[in-house]
């Protein structure tokens, strides 16, 4: 088939948008990625096979207009001729749309050109906004363009047009199964990594000192701060500022937030927050580490979606630390490959830290989730289901 993926931020690069994208030509399918431009690149490049369209460069407008002018907007003109171009242009059988807000810019020209269209929803958006207004300052006009009511009522006008969805977890797919989606156009393609993304080692635990790792956006979501909180609680308790290492990376909008509290709270010893760093430097912390931290809030995004981090951790051997977000916890429970903490319970948070001292846990934890991903847990079974998916679709049933 000829396939095309729209995604609505630059590309590159996205770890789900180019395993999809790779695994599609690996199946033998020709895939362009359509792709905002706010970065000014080429419209068009191939790159292994992988063709890139892009929106129009517009250099000669300030910036605000080229933000403006690139939004993800199903009505946005852009948008609309761009994927229209893609699809006549390279005679185009399917659609895959990354995300609820460009969805219906699809749907028009499957009405108009019978495109199959199939949504990969990588996030629930209704849930998303609803948890983000939940836990953070939003001001007016971001409250009233990410509306949880609106795109509620977007999503379940789109649902029922679209040839297929991808989601990530049961938790998703329950969901839709109760707006009345049929099961057969429903497939689980969870992020999970390829087997041998860390060259098989396997993390040996030894030793009664923590180095905990976090790798992703900062956001008042992911519950750094109480993470942050409770190494705090974990030092007044006895142990020293030494025997704790939190090596927190990426960047977000909770960055300054978070280096402030680890000033005030005195724990500039044990917390680093890092930035944005290289992969070659996060799998260096990665192989440090002997704990993964997802000490996430719990909220309908998070109860609806799954991190690729956990698998990430888990396939290097290192025990999760989280909270009770409903799939996570589900996940480390039903595998024995982690401590499930209290919901924004700093004190319970440093109490399973302290039962992660043992380092015959850590590995016993460490080891189930690395075997868990081995057998199930991994892109090769979730590029699986994403070809019977395709398969169903070129054939005419999905």
């Amino acid at each position: 088939m000829n396939i095309i993926l729209v995604y609505k931020e630059d590309y590159p690069w996205d770890v789900r948008v180019e395993k999809l994208a790779l695994a599609l030509i690996e199946q033998g399918h020709s895939v362009t990625i359509v792709s905002r431009n706010l970065e000014q690149r080429p419209i068009r490049e191939t790159d292994n096979n992988l063709k890139l369209l892009r929106l129009p460069r517009l250099r000669l407008l300030p910036l605000f207009l080229r933000k403006l002018l690139n939004l993800p907007l199903w009505f946005n003109p852009l948008w609309i001729f761009r994927i229209f171009q893609a699809v006549h242009q390279d005679n185009v059988d399917l659609i895959i749309v990354r995300d609820l807000p460009l969805v219906r810019s699809a749907l028009i020209l499957k009405r108009i050109l019978g495109t199959k269209v199939v949504l990969d929803m990588a996030e629930v958006y209704p849930e998303m906004y609803a948890s983000s207004a939940k836990f953070s300052d939003k001001s007016v006009v971001q409250r009233l363009v990410k509306s949880p009511e609106v795109a509620e009522r977007y999503e379940s006008s789109v649902l029922p047009k679209l040839d297929h969805t991808l989601v990530m977890i049961e938790e998703s797919r329950d969901r839709l199964l109760k707006k009345d989606i049929p099961e057969q156009q429903i497939s689980i393609v969870s992020n999970t990594p390829p087997v041998d993304k860390f060259s098989g080692s396997v993390h040996q635990h030894s030793g009664t000192s923590l180095h905990l790792v976090y790798v992703g956006f900062l956001t008042e979501l992911r519950g750094l701060d109480l993470l942050i909180h409770a190494v705090a609680q974990y030092v007044k308790r006895g142990n020293t500022a030494d025997s704790i290492r939190v090596d927190i990376v990426g960047k977000g909008a909770s960055k300054p937030k978070l280096e402030r509290l680890v000033t005030e709270l005195g724990v500039a010893k044990s917390v680093t927050i890092h930035g944005w760093l290289s992969h070659e430097r996060v799998n260096e912390l990665m192989a440090a580490a002997n704990v993964g931290s997802l000490t996430y809030r719990v909220c309908g995004h998070w109860n609806h979606t799954i991190p690729n981090k956990i698998f990430d951790y888990m396939l290097a051997g290192l025990p999760v630390l989280t909270t009770e977000v409903i799939p996570i916890r589900r996940i480390v429970k039903q595998r024995h490959c982690g401590l499930v903490c209290k919901d924004q319970d700093t004190a319970d948070i440093a109490e399973k830290l302290e039962q992660l001292r043992d380092p015959n846990l850590r590995q016993l934890l460490g080891r189930n989730g690395h075997n868990a991903v081995i057998e199930t847990y991994n892109w090769e079974n979730d590029k699986a289901r994403l070809a019977q998916a395709i398969s169903l679709l070129d054939s005419g049933s999905g």
